[in-house]
Order: structure tokens, then sequence, then C-alpha cells
């Protein structure tokens, strides 16, 4: 499914960072671009909006490589994800199915069994050794499912996907499906403890799912209210709504309550700043909710018991989220007008000001869409900190763009290691009269 998408074109599986795989992909499949089945994957993404997680929902339904079955029939399915309707669903299998055949799939897999061979005892050494799965059932409450599966996503890079198929006997599977975006000298895969946050976030959504789709309509208008407040950094993670907010707002929670009871409270606490700094603002509070359910589980041996306390606070997050988007650090001035249309050509230098002390070791201009960025040279904040000079090279009758951060990341932090939302400056110079 991964590679039936990256020939589609789809960004988020076109990342894959395993040099050698990368190439064999290539050098396999890329005469197949314009293949029945990737013609139709484009066609689902553009009109059913079939991407990210999407696909991999769809991979965990399926029997094998050679007969891509239904492990359920898709019109029984309550877990193939909603974006895969039946019709449609099944006329891509049909031509799947031929694409294993026509682009001699078996034959690829094959070529690079060695390769997955070891990537396989790799992962399994390093979950073994570090990943705590019994942790989930004893958290969330014990659930009815197989044993976790841990796939590495190999075409996927940075992207990782949690997935899960409840089969008709009551079998419930939960997949974590964590990108691979670190490697060895050899160029071969390489695990580490940021690989297992992912993995435990990944795990987490199969729980924390059905436990915000339960809660329903309480939630909806604050999780609406909570995406309209950051959904620039949202939709650049690819969250476009309000449930989804509220989904990864409690699994971030949970990943961080987890980093505390294996790693410890600066474990926790740098996981917190991450979130906050993706615009999950409201992370580190929610955690603390948590950590009331886990010395009370007297009282709420389960978390469903416990979840009126989550939407209490989803809803008064909302209510208050403008509180804390104002704690976040501001540009305060500007020294030329954003969006000018006549800027001299021989200007210097553009000063930036803050209205708090900016951490002045840690700070990168970074591109700004497809218009071009000026010539910056030693950048430099004054001795408070809260003034930025960058000095600049420019040319007459030009536009030019850049940003600090960008939605959900960047450099630019406060010293209290707070993210300054993505800010960007664009501007024209005046032609030489």
């Amino acid at each position: 499914m991964s590679i039936i998408f990256r020939l589609a074109g789809n960004g988020e599986y076109a990342q894959c960072r395993i040099p050698a795989y990368n190439a064999a992909i290539d050098r396999h499949f890329a005469r197949f671009r314009d293949h029945e089945v990737v013609r139709l994957a484009r066609e689902l993404r553009d009109s059913d909006g079939v991407s990210y997680d999407a696909v991999m929902s769809m991979a965990v339904h399926l029997t094998d490589t050679e007969a891509l079955a239904e492990r359920i029939p898709f019109d029984r399915s309550t877990t193939l994800e909603t974006r895969w309707h039946g019709a449609k669903a099944k006329l891509f299998l049909v031509a799947a199915r031929k694409f294993v055949v026509d682009s001699d799939f078996a034959g690829f897999v094959k070529s690079q069994q060695p390769f997955y061979d070891l990537t396989n005892a790799r992962l399994r050494a390093f979950v073994t050794e570090n990943a705590d799965l019994s942790w989930f059932d004893r958290f969330f409450g014990p659930r009815t499912h197989s044993p976790f599966v841990v796939v590495p996503g190999l075409v996927n890079g940075g992207s990782s996907y949690g997935a899960h198929i409840a089969l008709e006997n009551g079998v419930e599977e939960i997949y974590a499906i964590p990108g691979i975006w670190k490697v060895d000298t050899e160029g071969l895969p390489v695990f580490d403890q940021r690989w297992t946050s992912t993995l435990v976030h990944e795990f987490a959504h199969s729980y924390v799912r059905p436990l915000i789709d339960q809660a329903g309509s309480t939630l909806e208008e604050s999780g609406q209210r909570l995406f309209e407040a950051v959904s620039a950094e949202m939709r650049s993670q690819a969250y476009s709504d309000g449930k989804t907010v509220l989904n990864e707002s409690l699994v971030r929670a949970a990943t961080a309550r987890y980093a505390l009871e294996h790693q410890g409270p600066e474990a926790a606490e740098r996981a917190v700043k991450e979130e906050q700094n993706r615009a999950f603002l409201w992370t580190g509070e929610l955690l603390a909710v948590l950590g009331r359910y886990a010395q009370d589980r007297e009282h709420y041996p389960t978390m469903q018991p416990f979840m009126p306390h989550v939407v209490a606070f989803f809803n008064a997050a909302a209510a208050r989220v403008d509180q804390m988007l104002a704690a976040r650090p501001k540009v305060v001035s500007l020294s030329i007008i954003n969006g000018a249309k006549n800027v001299d050509p021989a200007l210097k230098e553009i000063v930036i000001s803050f209205d708090r002390a900016m951490n002045p070791k840690n700070y990168t201009v970074v591109r700004s869409g497809a218009l071009t960025q000026p010539k910056v040279g030693k950048i430099s904040f004054d001795d408070t900190g809260r003034v930025l000079t960058l000095p600049v090279t420019l040319e007459p009758d030009k536009e030019y763009a850049f940003s600090l951060n960008w939605p959900g990341g960047g450099s630019f932090q406060s010293t209290d290691g707070v993210l300054l939302p993505a800010f960007e400056v664009v501007f024209r110079t005046r032609p030489v009269r």
C-alpha cells in the first residue's frame, strides 16, 4: 500500500530515508507510475481524502500481498477507515491485485528479503528490551486483542501511523507502524529511544479512539474550538478537524504519562514541551488530569469511567484556549511594513522585536513557500534577547519572503522553551528609478 501511494505522488509515502531501499523501489516500480491502481489511488486521494492513516488502515485489513483478500468483508467492518467506501475500495483492490502480478511484486519482496530479515531482527530485539507493551492494558484497561503488531514503516520516513482491525471472532489486532527516519553508517534502520515514544504514541491510538468516539457530541464543540484556535499548525501536521485534535491530544498526554512512569519527570517534561511546540498547548494540563486518574485506580479501574473528567477538561480548555495562545511569544514590531511593495533595495538589515527574551543560541530563518528568500548574513540578538537583526542583501523589483519557524515547528523559541508561532515576512523591493 505504501508503494502504490508513493507512486501516486502522496508526499507522506515519498519520504523513504533508507538509501538502498529507496533506490530499489525506484528501480523496480518507476515504470508503473501510470498503472491502473496508481491512477485510482490518485483519484481516491483527491476525491475522498484517502491518504496518511487511511492507507495503512487498508493494509491491515488485507490478508497478504498475493491475494489482497478482505480479512473481514468491508461492508461489515467497523474498523476500516471511513474514507474507504465500499464500491470504490473493491475496485481499488481489483486493480491492486493486477498490480501485484504486473509488477512482479513477489520478485521484489524476494530480492529485499535479507534486508527485511535484518530489520526485523533489529526491531524485535529493540522492542523486547525497550517497550513495555503490557502498560497499555494496565493503564487504559484490558481489551480483547491479539498480541501487538509492530511494523516498521520502511517507505514512510518520518510519518507514523496506528491502525487496528476488529475481526468477526471478537479479536482485535492493534498495529503500530512507526516510520524509519534514522539509519546507521551502512544505511540500515536504527531504533532508539525516540522511536519508542513514537511506538507508544501509535499503539495508544487504538485505545484512545474508542474513548473519544463514545464521548461523541459532548466533545464536538470543544474539539472544533481547539482545532480552530491553532488550525494552521494542525493542518500542517495533516490534522483537519476537531475530533482528530481530541484524539491526538489524549494520545500525546498518554505518551507523556508513559515517559513519566518509565523514564521519570524530566522525560515527561520534555515530551510535554515537544507537544506544546506542536501547538498542543494543553498537553501539560491534560497530563496532570491523567495523573489524577493514575492515583485513584480504586475508583477508576479503567479509563472509561474516568472519561467524564477528560471531557470536562477539554471543555474547559476550549473556553480558555485564547489565554493559552496569548502565553506564546509574539513579534511586536518589524522594521519594514509586512507586505510592503516598495522596500528600498539598498536596505541592509531587517530588525524584528519580540515581546520577551528569546533563546539567542538556537535560530534559523526558513524559506516561505516558493518565493525567493533574501540573502541573509549573520543574524544576531541584542543583549536583551528581544531584538533580532537580520543583515540582508536585496535586489531591485523582486518579491521576497522568509519565515521565523513554520506551523508547528522551527527553532525560534523563548528562553523558557516556548516555540514562536510561525511568522512570515513578505515584501517586494521597488524598481531602480
